[in-house]
């Protein structure tokens, strides 16, 4: 059972087009989000009835509904779109799509999105490029990283390379043990990624892990 959670404006392609992509079951449902006020409800209208019919002739029992969020404040608008991703059931797959609908919702679902990246399965992007439907993997940036691991993650941070535990052993001056705890606490913590194909372990820091640390570094920035 799927939920797909997705904005819509005028270009019904960038919300039928990721669902039929991914699939549509009986027992999927589509909630698109509106803005709560528009200036052409007639076309917005339209819009939904189009997605309606488009959908239920590929899939008559699937659920559609709209969700309409207050665009008051930006604060205001990412607190409900966090509401609207909080309550769908945990037994359900969710899906965001972040293709189209308004500007006023789009930058607010998509912070939103970011906040429950790790509740939701898919996150999907119709292009203003070419018009393909894309999967993204977005960064965790609610990612809890231990303080005591933060050595070991710049290190792997700074040299974007893959390391077995002995090269991080010999570039942090870390025992081997700190550095097994460490590389544990990260993986746990989704900021670093391990191979182990070959006879060693190896990891490498994670695209996370890089934004955490220019996060840090802009809150701590070097004074000349």
């Amino acid at each position: 059972m799927r939920t797909y959670i997705s904005p819509i404006g005028y270009d019904t392609r960038r919300v039928t087009r990721p669902v039929i992509n991914t699939g549509l079951g009986s027992d999927d449902e589509l909630l698109l989000v509106r803005p709560g006020e528009e200036s052409d409800t007639g076309q917005a209208d339209q819009a939904v009835a189009d997605v309606r019919q488009l959908l239920h002739e590929i899939e008559p029992d699937c659920t559609i509904t709209v969700e309409r969020v207050v665009t008051d404040s930006i604060e205001e608008t990412i607190r409900n779109c966090c509401r609207i991703l909080a309550d769908v059931d945990h037994t359900r797959r969710l899906i965001v799509s972040l293709g189209g609908g308004a500007r006023d919702i789009f930058l607010p679902l998509t912070v939103a999105t970011l906040v429950y990246v790790r509740r939701i399965e898919t996150t999907l992007f119709f292009s203003d490029l070419d018009s393909t439907v894309q999967e993204w993997e977005l960064p965790n940036l609610t990612a809890r990283v231990p303080d005591r691991t933060l050595e070991t993650l710049d290190m792997l941070v700074q040299t974007g390379d893959w390391h077995s535990l002995s090269e991080i052993t010999e570039k942090t001056d870390h025992s081997k043990t700190t550095v097994i705890r460490h590389v544990n606490d990260l993986e746990d913590a989704g900021v670093v990624e391990a191979d182990t194909s070959q006879k060693a372990k190896r990891v490498r820091a994670t695209f996370t892990s890089e934004l955490l640390a220019l996060a840090r570094q802009s809150a701590n920035p070097v004074r000349r």
